[in-house]
């Protein structure tokens, strides 16, 4: 019986300590507690495909090719695509020698001349004489007249040395100005003179006056011991009276 009051009073204790500490220990904040993480995602799994950005992109590139593709076919129809087996360059013919019927070279070819309307090709620019392009004169040949052969190499006329050296000399005209630099004949007026311009000659400009003489500059008196002295010696001396 005293065991058992001896074991009883020392558990009291114990047990009213223990139900003491978790009374009085602090609840815990929520606010402290972590919010809920997402699980972690595996460094090794791929990551997934936005659906937004699948459904964005391919749209856009079929528009774009297909913007593409119609540009293409309409250019197409507008453009020349490769050059036939009967068409020159240019460049091939200027710079070609022109010969006669016998084989005498009569010039250079260094301009055509076309037509503006119709763009046919009227004539060739041939310089004919001179020595290193100096002192030579232009001629024109009629297109129709030339006989091209080997892609432009070889340039034939039936024009003889001597009657392209007798031939006259081909006249160009100007080039036409430009619609925006041409004078509006509306405007016939002439341009408003430029004030800085007029013919009134500008006002003398006082400072350039011409200076007082130096009075140090004019001519001195005469020196009053400088003048003649009679010539006393020269003079005869009257003889006295007896």
């Amino acid at each position: 019986m005293r065991k058992l009051l001896l074991t009883t009073t020392l558990a009291l204790p114990l047990t009213f300590g223990a139900a003491l500490a978790q009374d009085t220990a602090p609840a815990a904040d929520p606010a402290m507690e972590p919010a809920d993480s997402a699980p972690m995602a595996d460094p090794g799994a791929a990551p997934a495909t936005d659906p937004m950005a699948e459904t964005t992109t391919e749209p856009m590139e079929e528009e774009t090719d297909a913007a593409e593709a119609a540009a293409a076919a309409s250019a197409a129809e507008k453009v020349e695509v490769e050059q036939a087996a009967n068409e020159w360059r240019l460049d091939w013919i200027t710079g070609t020698n022109v010969t006669s019927p016998d084989g005498e070279t009569i010039g250079a070819i260094s301009d055509l001349i076309m037509d503006g309307e119709t763009g046919e090709m009227k004539a060739a620019i041939i310089g004919v004489g001179g020595f290193l392009g100096i002192g030579e004169k232009q001629i024109a040949l009629p297109w129709a007249d030339l006989t091209v052969n080997s892609d432009a190499q070889e340039i034939t006329s039936d024009l003889t040395q001597e009657e392209a050296e007798a031939a006259p000399e081909y006249v160009f005209r100007d080039q036409a100005a430009a619609a925006g630099d041409m004078a509006d004949p509306a405007m016939g007026t002439a341009p408003a003179a430029d004030p800085m311009a007029t013919g009134t000659a500008p006002a003398a400009d006082p400072m350039a006056t011409e200076p007082a003489a130096d009075p140090m500059a004019t001519e001195p008196a005469t020196d009053p011991m400088a003048t003649e002295p009679a010539d006393d010696m020269g003079a005869e001396t009257p003889a006295p009276a007896n």
